[in-house]
């Protein structure tokens, strides 16, 4: 008896440890990610999306919020992708995540449905430039808007995000990496997601269109970080484009597309 029980040890550790091998043990959400680009890879857009699913639910649990809205933005693209690939199709499903997605999530999806409209607008331009204002207002339906009307949108989408400015200051940006395309400049150059979003929307205030939209003495930029108000970008061509300078070598974080 006393032989056999050195030996039943050694037997049920064994068992044990095949019993662990056989259970499925927890992805990591990079894993899981991997997963999701190898069938985008293969051509296989329904595949990816079964899969990204349970990645947000995970990411949601986790409190992965770059993650997460890196993947819903991801689904939507790949649901367009399916269904005609249309621009302002996405820009719809993202407005409605955005209603249904948990306020700490909010802020930097406004930023990404800000620079949707903004990409949009830059595909788009020439169509905007060449339509003539109407009397009538504009209905929601973007592929109608004229120029006056759709930097209107991308102006309050902007704002929008910048309402969130308490949030995004206490925001680190390497927080969201996984969100952002890292550019060369260090991150003490802006530090928190509020100073991205701040930059993001002075590239759009900076575009030649606005002089065109607005009157020359409309507006200047007032965003003291002292304020307990919300920033608002207004504008001046001078004092943004001045503001904008920065030596071509340098790339700045910048939202990525998904």
């Amino acid at each position: 008896m006393k032989k056999i029980i050195p030996l039943i040890a050694p037997i049920l550790f064994l068992a044990f440890g095949f019993f662990l091998i056989g259970q499925a043990l927890p992805k990591s959400l990079l894993d899981q990610w991997e997963d999701v680009e190898s069938e985008i890879k293969k051509g296989l857009p329904k595949t990816a999306i079964e899969k990204i699913d349970p990645l947000i639910k995970q990411a949601l649990k986790d409190g992965s919020h770059a993650v997460a809205i890196r993947a819903i933005c991801q689904k939507i693209n790949l649901e367009g992708a399916i269904q005609g690939n249309k621009a302002e199709e996405k820009i719809a499903r993202l407005e409605e995540e955005i209603t249904k997605a948990p306020e700490a999530l909010k802020p930097m999806m406004r930023a990404v449905l800000s620079n949707w409209y903004w990409q949009y607008f830059q595909q788009n331009r020439w169509r905007f430039a060449q339509r003539t204002r109407t009397a009538e207002a504009p209905g929601e339906d973007i592929t109608t808007w004229d120029l006056p009307r759709i930097l209107s949108e991308i102006d309050k989408q902007f704002q929008k995000t910048l309402a969130y400015h308490e949030v995004l200051k206490k925001q680190a940006i390497g927080d969201y990496d996984f969100l952002l395309n890292k550019g060369n400049v260090p991150e003490s150059y802006r530090p928190t997601l509020y100073d991205f979003v701040v930059h993001d929307a002075l590239r759009f205030y900076s575009a030649g269109e606005q002089a065109g939209s607005k009157a020359q003495d409309s507006f200047v930029l007032s965003a003291d970080s002292r304020s307990s108000h919300p920033p608002r970008i207004l504008w001046d061509g001078k004092s943004i484009r001045r503001t904008m300078s920065r030596p071509r070598s340098e790339r700045l974080n910048s939202i990525r597309t998904c």
